[in-house]
């Protein structure tokens, strides 16, 4: 599905948030750093805050969904935790990428299940839980731009289970 369609089917009004012009970006910047970034964000992009796992458990497995797909995040000069929004993010690129390289069905198929099992296990919670919490704390236009995330990744769950 393409993007346009996933975002219709999110019933979300982003044109609120489009900027005409002269944007207040420096006040965006501040709402974006004081809400993820400094101190004590209100909001984590980390998703051992959105579950029950002890950390060092969560680490390993994603490391050993990183192994088993040809990535070395634990020797690497990588500078965010492997629960990172932003690294999980990345990982589901490179399967998708790997998975639109494949030439035998088998392989797809196989990459469509490690995509399933990964958006299950971690990338869908992570997102949920971002979700959820800037929905609390009501921080605008990131609480619309992460339900446009959550539809996305949903729907590429939806795509991959497919393959199950």
């Amino acid at each position: 599905m393409p993007s346009s369609e996933v975002l219709s089917t999110c019933g979300l009004d982003l044109d609120k948030h489009r900027f005409q012009g002269g944007g207040d970006f420096k006040g965006l910047a501040q709402v974006y750093s004081s809400s993820f970034e400094v101190g004590n964000p209100a909001v984590s992009f980390h998703e051992r805050a959105y579950t029950r796992a002890v950390a060092n458990e969560l680490f390993e497995e994603l490391f050993r969904f990183y192994e088993h797909f040809g990535l070395d995040l634990k020797n690497s000069d990588n500078v965010h935790w492997p629960d990172s929004l932003l690294v999980e993010l990345d990982f589901m690129q490179y399967l998708s990428h790997l998975e639109s390289i494949a030439v035998r069905q088998e392989d797809v198929l196989s990459l469509q299940r490690g995509q399933y099992d990964f958006l299950d296990r971690h990338l869908v919670p992570l997102v949920k839980g971002i979700v959820d919490k800037l929905h609390t704390v009501n921080i605008e236009p990131y609480d619309q731009l992460a339900r446009l995330l959550e539809c996305h990744v949903e729907h590429e769950l939806g795509h991959c289970s497919t393959s199950k």
